[in-house]
This record gives structure tokens, sequence and C-alpha cells, in this order.
């Protein structure tokens, strides 16, 4: 039992340091779950900091395809530039 403490610790250790990967399934949660536009855009800017890099050129164009209903009030020209540089990077 005392093995399961140093274990727990180093995935979590693991998860804070790991780059996620995207999922436009986590994405969608974040858009959907979060009433506030305001913080909607945040959280998105976010995700995208933090996922974005990892995401194909063919998942960025999903995203951009769906913004308008994914963000609604919360969709800004920032965030389309930041795609814009995400799938200029993207291979």
């Amino acid at each position: 039992m005392r093995w399961l403490v140093p274990v727990l610790v180093l995935s979590l250790v693991y998860g804070a340091t790991a780059k996620r990967e995207c999922s436009l399934d986590d994405f969608g949660v974040v858009a959907y779950s979060t009433h506030n536009p305001k913080e909607r855009n945040e959280r998105i800017t976010s995700w995208l900091d933090e996922s974005g890099p990892s995401c194909t050129k063919e998942q960025l164009v999903k995203i951009q395809l769906n913004l308008a209903q994914a963000l609604g009030t919360a969709d800004t020209i920032e965030i389309r530039a930041k795609l814009g540089k995400l799938y200029e990077r993207a291979k």
C-alpha cells in the first residue's frame, strides 16, 4: 500500500508537465459547459495554448468550422488569429 502514494504523486507530476493532446471532445466540453462568454473565451484560449500545438491541420479546420456555434459571443478575432497561427505550424 505504501507504494501507491509515490505512484500517485509521480502520475500527478507527469500529468502536470505532459503536453496535452488535441481532443476535439475536450474542446467541445470546454466550449459548451461554460455559460459566461468572457469565461468561455478565457478557457478556450487556455485550451488552445495547452492543446492547440498538438492538433493536426484537420482538427484545427474542424475547430475553425464550428467556432461560431461553439463559442457564440465568446468568438473573437484573437481566438481566430491564434487558430490561424496554429494551422500554419501544424503538420
